[in-house]
């Protein structure tokens, strides 16, 4: 694995031929039929179900083990439910594919769509394995097939794996993987599974039944299908044909080409019928994004107040402008070598259902070359490759690109196509990728410069031990609601609060419990004032409580629910807990230092009087009854 080594290809005989209605006078047939239609999920089911090579990158990408969930898609239903509507279109997103010499291709494009129609009709009438199943198999069934009409088309002078290594290395799930592997080997496979390969294998006898032949290696290279009333002499073959089979044919050709037909596909309608082609947006991916408009889109959270923001911009940005079909954000331990997904964007919904990978030895060697160069890193899949990134993700290729190499667990994005199989391009691909990371990391930088000033602020205004305002904030809050009630003559009331024989319990129970002590009697103040109320550490265990808008009266009751409510904290922490208060009510022409004065005057009244009380300094004042289980009552300076 290197940083974009040239022409990086593991050999996957569908990126060079990844569908087949991507031939071009197929492609415009069944485009221009879909112009007319909506398109719904329930369409591309039906049109996916034309096309066995889109179906083996879907069915890959369905199951990719890092989104697959507890029911993997075995069927071309489930496959497109699993996609989701975006991505299933994105599997018809290609260049039209000019193929010479087509006759066999398209003979045997034919006879896969009718052994898969033909075997969901045996397992509908025999009620023995899943249609949905079946028909997928049935669909896949000549994949060695199909792999060697590619090869031989595209990739002549390549070696080439069998069928069986693909089948491993796509990762299908397990009854689709055995059942192709069983056809291919002409074995009856696992005995679970052995009634799906019959059903199959029938459904491929009614196909040529149907005159879906199988095209033999000595076909000739016209372009007409022969004429369905003919009797074949490969008929002879088939065995004993009785009247049943020859219904069931039947049934096969009128529903293979009913299917073909609601797409434009029948090839008895000339194609110059149809007139030119239109432009379908829907299977056009956005390519036009110059990086101005790449940087401006991520530009657009840098007020974010969380990094989610940020990620979800980089990964939309990525699948948006640089034509990629997933994108991963994922947090990189090198001491551990883990990759922790955070967050993944593909057009959508599936929730990601592992959380880490485990990058091989190369893989991660490669991403740490890619810190150190802070340039993005080409990796490419070894041939069976299941585990590490690229396994786990079920793709043969991907870009990762670094991002803030300098925080404590730096990141990357993972971008890669495997849907549409593009290959990645060194000279746009590396350019976008660079500035999606360089963007990344600067917002991410400024979001935490942003949150340590925030930290600093909070801190020089918060106290450290009891997470109360501090000293500084509690006099400026006395010192605005003052003003206010000045100014608008609504009631203001100050309790100055202390722990009674604080320096005795220190002494006596050690200063860490002391600390304990002054968090619960902050806890305390907080459970039972209002968020509203201003409630500040004034000194080592000196509280100031300002209660603005609040009359004397109302604030005698919550004084007194105060020092019963801490004494009981006291008990349950096995401490001897208890406060004394002092009270006062703003007074015309009062300044905060008047106020601080009374309610400190009134505070040393209740500590003369043997704590564990309130007392009050206010104008009018009326001795307040003493609670329940108090026998002290407040009393008056």
């Amino acid at each position: 694995m290197s940083a974009f080594p040239p022409n990086a290809d593991l050999g996957n005989p569908l990126r060079a031929m990844p569908s087949v209605l991507s031939i071009r006078d197929l492609q415009r047939r069944w485009r221009r039929v879909a112009l007319e239609m909506q398109l719904g999920l329930d369409d591309l089911e039906q049109l996916l179900r034309l096309d066995p090579l889109a179906v083996l990158r879907g069915l890959r990408a369905a199951n990719a083990p890092v989104l697959r969930g507890s029911e993997p898609a075995t069927c071309v239903r489930g496959l497109v439910r699993n996609l989701g509507q975006a991505l299933s279109q994105r599997l018809f997103d290609g260049e039209p594919i000019v193929v010479a010499g087509t006759s066999s291709l398209r003979t045997l494009w034919r006879h896969a769509i009718a052994t898969g129609v033909a075997a969901e009709d045996l397992a509908r009438r025999t009620n023995t394995v899943d249609p949905g199943t079946a028909y997928l198999v049935g669909l896949l069934h000549d994949l060695p097939v199909w792999l060697r009409t590619i090869e031989a088309q595209f990739q002549p002078q390549a070696g080439h794996a069998p069928a069986a290594h693909w089948i491993e290395h796509w990762q299908f799930p397990a009854p689709v993987a055995q059942a192709l592997l069983a056809l291919a080997n002409g074995e009856q496979g696992p005995p679970a599974l052995a009634s799906l390969v019959a059903t199959v294998r029938d459904g491929e006898r009614l196909a040529e039944l149907a005159d879906y032949r199988h095209p033999s290696d000595g076909e000739d290279d016209s372009d007409s299908d022969d004429d369905p009333d003919a009797v074949d002499d490969e008929h002879q073959e088939l065995g004993a044909i009785d009247k049943a089979d020859l219904l069931a044919a039947q049934r096969v050709r009128r529903r293979v080409e009913g299917a073909l037909r609601t797409f434009g596909l029948d090839p008895t309608i000339p194609d110059s019928e149809g007139g030119p082609l239109r432009t379908d947006p829907r299977f056009q991916v956005n390519r036009s994004g110059g990086l101005d408009e790449v940087v401006l889109s991520v530009l657009g959270c840098t007020r974010s107040e969380r990094y989610r923001g940020i990620i979800t911009a980089l990964t939309a940005a990525a699948v948006r402008y640089g034509t990629y079909d997933r994108a991963f954000y994922a947090r990189w331990n090198p001491a551990a070598n883990v990759l922790v997904l955070r967050s993944k964007a593909d057009a959508s919904s599936r929730r990601l259902q592992a959380d880490t990978l485990v990058p091989l030895p190369a893989e991660a060697e490669a991403l740490a070359k890619a810190l150190r160069e802070e340039r993005p890193a080409h990796l490419v899949a070894a041939l069976g490759q299941r585990h590490g990134v690229l396994g786990t993700l079920g793709t043969d290729e991907l870009l990762a690109v670094p991002l803030n190499r300098e925080f404590a667990l730096p990141a990357f994005l993972l971008l890669d196509r495997s849907v549409t199989l593009a290959p990645i391009d060194h000279e746009r691909d590396s350019k976008l990728a660079t500035t999606l990371g360089l963007t990344g990391s600067l917002l991410n930088e400024n979001l935490l410069l942003r949150r340590r000033r925030q930290r600093a602020q909070k801190f020089a205004v918060i106290d450290p031990l009891t997470r109360l305002y501090n000293r500084r904030m509690g006099l400026a809050a006395l010192e605005r609601e003052v003003a206010r009630t000045e100014r608008t003559h609504w009631p203001l009331t100050v309790l100055m609060c202390d722990l009674d024989h604080f320096k005795h319990l220190n002494d006596t129970y050690g200063h860490l419990q002391g600390d304990v002590a002054l968090r619960a009697t902050a806890d305390v103040l907080r459970k039972t004032l209002r968020r509203s109320d201003v409630i500040c550490r004034f000194g080592g265990e000196e509280f100031l409580v300002v209660l603005a808008e609040t009359a004397p009266d109302d604030a005698t009751v919550l004084a007194a629910r105060l020092f019963v409510a801490i004494e009981a904290a006291g008990q349950a922490l096995g401490l001897p807990m208890t406060i004394s208060i002092g009270l006062t009510s703003h007074r015309p022409g009062d300044r905060a230092e008047d106020l601080l004065h009374r309610a400190d005057g009134a505070l040393y009244a209740s500590k003369d009087h043997g704590r564990n009380r309130f007392s009050a300094d206010i104008d009018g004042y009326e001795e307040t009854p003493q609670p329940a289980n108090n026998r002290k009552g407040p009393t008056s300076p």
